[in-house]
């Protein structure tokens, strides 16, 4: 059922992305929706989960949107695998883990796929725009993320109860 929700909110993360931010004036700033949730749920269910959805999403953006396949799915499973194996061993449901983790996340995602197409000779962007770029979207992340956090958090987080939790009534 959790897995549902995550990819429900990949999905509409990524058709917010598409449609919203696209239309003036809403297309000035560039929220990555897909790579903050994604970043969250490496976080809260693991690395495998989180490359699964990763490349499923990454799959549909690049054959709806996309300049050549593969290129988000790779690279989205890419920050998915690293985001979950390298932070989730520290506390993560910790805001300032998970606020470091997501720029640094979209930092190397935005530097992976520059070099893909860099590569591939699909894209003549210098490397100093680039880092401009990634600068900016890393602030803007950081935002969504801190916004995200309470939300994501309370969907994901398996409650508990206490032995002695007064709220279930047998006191």
């Amino acid at each position: 059922m959790k897995l549902t929700i995550a990819f429900l909110m990949l999905w509409v993360g990524l058709i917010l992305e598409a449609t919203v931010f696209q239309i003036p004036p809403m297309n000035a700033i560039h929220p990555g929706f897909v790579l903050v949730i994604l970043v969250l749920i490496a976080l809260m269910r693991g690395p495998n989960t989180a490359v699964v959805m990763a490349v499923l999403i990454g799959l549909i953006e690049d054959i709806s949107y996309g300049s050549f396949i593969g290129l988000n799915a790779f690279s989205y499973g890419l920050v998915a695998y690293f985001s979950g194996a390298l932070f989730g061993q520290f506390l993560h449901r910790n805001l300032a883990v998970t606020f470091i983790d997501t720029l640094m996340m979209t930092f190397v995602y935005t530097w992976i796929t520059y070099g893909l197409t860099r590569l591939f000779d699909v894209t003549a962007d210098r490397p100093i725009f680039v880092f401009q770029q990634s600068l900016v979207a890393m602030m803007v992340n950081g935002l969504l993320v801190l916004m995200l956090y309470p939300l994501v958090t309370r969907l994901f987080t398996n409650h508990k109860r206490n032995r002695y939790d007064v709220s279930n009534g047998d006191v």
